[in-house]
């Protein structure tokens, strides 16, 4: 077991900090502002309280100093995973494990429900596998197993997200390399909600991709292995939404991660990409609200019947738009 310092994450909490906790883990070099606000607030509707932490490299969280990754090492780093050879890493998906618990320490919360999504994904896997009596459920979101036939990522789009980039000289250069990542990482389904990209990158300006850092985070995923015969132990209600036009990670990942995890249940959105639509928000938060009750006692009364109540409300609304 890894036995590197932790590192003290930034977060914000949202929801009654007395209902069951859900963490929210965000993906590669993204800050946890990337969650759609749809998202959050109706997950916070459901009963559940919501944490969503910056990993460490990201967002506010400290960034890993004295250790600088070159373009040429990143490369050698995703021959070698294809190679199946060891990959060295600054750290890996262990300690961002250990992040998170710590936190959850300090905290007050025992046991959690966690979601995450692509890099986040795994760190979640991470901590059913490697902290088991703290996680209550799992969901996987566009994430991957560490098996590089399946779930490295297709090289070109890793390519356009870290290619060498002169620094941007001003916030509307960095706003327009964020969009260029954004939507080469989208599917056609949702790749016309402008209005929902221009929210995101409104969202996130504060907290621009630091490359540096990215990479880092990069071999931290290449450095933990393939997890897919690990997998197997999960005993946690688990779920899986993948995209099926899915550019970085292809939807046979998502199978793949069902697939090994006994009980999975697997949800492909079509033509979704590497995202997590706004448009979607509230459909994710009733899926994994649906996974996490699984995993309440007494057939999981707390989130089930908040569940519940606001899918009666929405009826009564339509049934009211119908009527008019």
């Amino acid at each position: 077991m890894s036995r590197r310092p932790v590192v003290p994450l930034s977060f914000t909490r949202h929801g009654d900090a007395s209902r069951p906790a859900v963490i929210l883990l965000q993906g590669l070099g993204m800050a946890s502002n990337a969650w759609p606000a749809e998202l959050v607030d109706a997950l916070v509707e459901t009963g559940l309280q919501v944490v969503l932490p910056d990993n460490r490299d990201a967002g506010k969280s400290p960034r890993v100093t004295g250790v600088r990754v070159r373009d040429v090492e990143v490369l050698g780093a995703v021959a070698r995973t294809l190679a199946r050879r060891k990959v060295s890493a600054a750290y890996d998906l262990d300690d961002m494990a250990d992040d998170v618990v710590a936190l959850a320490d300090g905290l007050g919360i025992g046991r959690f429900h966690v979601a995450g999504f692509s890099m986040g994904g795994m760190i979640a896997q991470t901590l059913a596998l490697r902290h088991p009596e703290r996680i209550l459920s799992l969901a996987s979101l566009s994430s991957a197993t560490g098996n590089p036939a399946t779930g490295l990522g297709r090289l070109g789009t890793i390519w356009k997200i870290i290619r060498p980039r002169g620094p941007a000289r001003t916030k509307e250069e960095a706003r327009e390399e964020m969009r260029e990542i954004l939507l080469a990482l989208s599917g056609p389904a949702f790749r016309g909600d402008v209005e929902a990209l221009e929210r995101m990158l409104d969202r996130i300006e504060d907290t621009p991709l630091d490359m540096e850092a990215t990479k880092r985070q990069l071999l931290a995923i290449l450095a933990s292995g393939n997890r897919s015969e690990a997998l197997g132990q999960i005993r946690v209600p688990t779920l899986v939404i993948h995209g099926t036009a899915d550019p970085l990670l292809p939807f046979a990942a998502g199978e793949e991660t069902a697939a090994v995890i006994p009980g999975a249940r697997l949800e492909p959105v079509e033509g979704m990409g590497h995202e997590v639509p706004a448009a979607l928000g509230r459909r994710y938060a009733e899926l994994v609200a649906g996974n996490a009750a699984r995993a309440e006692p007494k057939g999981g009364s707390l989130i089930k019947e908040a569940c519940t109540k606001r899918r009666g409300r929405r009826g009564e609304a339509g049934r009211s738009r119908r009527a008019s």
